[in-house]
């Protein structure tokens, strides 16, 4: 991202960048590609990615009334943040890091979230360090194995990243089974019992197919998988919810509000998307970028509606369709045909030049992408409607439009970037146009919508045009930090 926009940095930046950053970057390629360690191909590490998720929780722990676990998500994700700046220096010096057991810098990450947890939120001592220790080695872990085992998956930055997300929300998930808070909602706790249920049988049952020898991997066995997740779902449900969890969610799902219309809007929309899917395997056309756009399109109408509409049947949704797609992109690489060779025909035709590693991470980080201000956003009201709206703008609409526009209107191209001019000045106007239409239906009324989006959409445009890091990823997150910029000059 920097390389690309150097020339219009001030000269005391440039200077800083030619004597800090660039040879920090050059060092790391070198021992990157020294080290056999095969990244993503990209023309930069995407060392910033870093700073993303830490900044937002950061953020909000200072502006808003959170709850207990966030903070704790807020201290451990600077623990992580420490160990990243630790790696990076290390792995600026040597690929050992990456390649050998080396813990170094694990302790001193852990022991800052240990004070902060202990001394800032009067947490058990005990604790405290067990819960950072666990997250920073997780971590760790997860950061190797992903550089390692799955070769151009992964920039250095969207490495980081990804498991920071991955690694906080399985340790805030363990932590809020522990603390028994006086904060917590009823419906939350019945939406994230169904959703964490689900992602242990999906987890489950991907081990399961991955176990099966080459005899069983077939359709039978995929079958009583299934089966069997299904009912382990419905065993812990009946423990955790009660006797009656089915009347519940079936009360909760269709007879609440209007979420028998909004359900019928998202099933038709699915029904789009796996038509188009099917169609355009079947003929074997090589969708172009505008083509995969559509599926922007389709998926942010479904979370559009739903935060606008029912933000807990959304978050609902949004858990068990990410449970679904992992599950899918499983399925895709366990060799069970007919059901592996259908869906790794439709990638093929669907996937761009990012997806050239191990998994396909573009369609799961657009579905991430559009669902993470639900879980990062603390608060459900009106005020925070725009930065619930943060993936949908950023990634659904602004990179959707700006891919469209500049795809056929555009011919002044940025520096070393296939992005043009006339796309980014699209990208900002779409978000602006698609506030202004919310507000005039009167679905959305937070203080300075328009100045705040119109600061958030040129800010998320200039980050789309200039970084070869994955859309989709980061720029939710840069659209929720800019948003939270804005409280303080607007």
């Amino acid at each position: 991202m920097f390389e690309h926009t150097l020339s219009i940095l001030p000269e005391p930046v440039r200077i800083q960048y030619d004597t800090l950053i660039a040879p920090l970057n050059r060092n790391i390629k070198h021992n990157v590609q020294e080290g056999g360690i095969q990244t993503r191909p990209s023309q930069g590490n995407g060392l910033w990615c870093q700073f993303l998720l830490p900044s937002v929780l950061c953020m909000y722990f200072l502006l808003e009334e959170v709850t207990l676990l966030y903070k704790i998500s807020t201290f451990l994700s600077l623990g992580l943040l420490s160990y990243c700046s630790l790696f990076i220096l290390f792995l600026s010096l040597s690929s050992l890091v990456v390649k050998e057991p080396v813990y170094g810098g694990c302790l001193a990450s852990s022991l800052m979230s240990t004070l902060l947890i202990y001394g800032v939120l009067n947490q058990n001592l005990l604790f405290s360090f067990l819960v950072s220790s666990a997250t920073v080695l997780s971590f760790v872990w997860l950061l190797r194995y992903s550089l390692i085992k799955l070769p151009k998956t992964f920039t250095i930055g969207e490495s980081m990243i990804a498991n920071q997300s991955v690694t906080l929300f399985i340790v805030i998930s363990l932590v809020n089974c522990m603390l028994k808070s006086p904060e917590r909602d009823e419906d939350t706790f019945f939406i994230y019992a169904i959703v964490f249920t689900v992602f242990m049988a999906v987890g489950l049952m991907i081990v399961a197919l991955y176990s099966l020898n080459d005899i069983l991997q077939n359709m039978r066995s995929l079958i009583q998988i299934i089966a069997t997740g299904a009912t382990l779902v419905l065993i812990t449900l009946h423990f955790i919810i009660g006797v009656d969890f089915v009347n519940k969610i079936v009360k909760f799902i269709f007879f609440t509000g209007y979420r028998k219309q909004i359900l019928t809007f998202w099933l038709l929309l699915v029904g789009l998307s796996i038509s188009a899917l099917s169609i355009r395997t079947k003929l074997a056309i090589k969708a172009t970028t505008v083509t995969r756009k559509t599926f922007h399109v389709l998926a942010s109408l479904v979370f559009l509606s739903g935060i606008l509409f029912d933000i807990q049947l959304m978050l609902l949704a949004a858990g068990i369709g990410l449970g679904a797609i992992i599950f899918v992109e499983a399925l895709r690489k366990c060799k069970i045909e007919p059901v592996t060779s259908a869906l790794q025909a439709a990638f093929l035709t669907y996937s761009d030049e990012k997806d050239c590693g191990t998994f396909a991470m573009t369609p799961l980080y657009l579905y991430v992408g559009l669902a993470c201000p639900l879980l990062l956003v603390p608060s459900y009201s009106d005020d925070h409607k725009l930065e619930l709206l943060s993936g949908v703008l950023s990634i659904g609409i602004g990179d959707t439009a700006a891919s469209w526009f500049g795809s056929r209107f555009g011919f002044n191209k940025w520096s070393d970037s296939n992005r043009t001019l006339e796309g980014t000045a699209f990208n900002i106007l779409s978000q602006i146009g698609t506030v202004y239409t919310l507000i005039i239906f009167e679905l959305i009324n937070p203080k300075n919508a328009l100045a705040r989006t119109t600061f958030v959409a040129t800010v998320t445009s200039l980050v789309e045009a200039q970084t070869d890091q994955v859309d989709n990823l980061v720029l939710p997150l840069v659209s929720i930090a800019a948003f939270q910029i804005t409280r303080f000059v607007l």
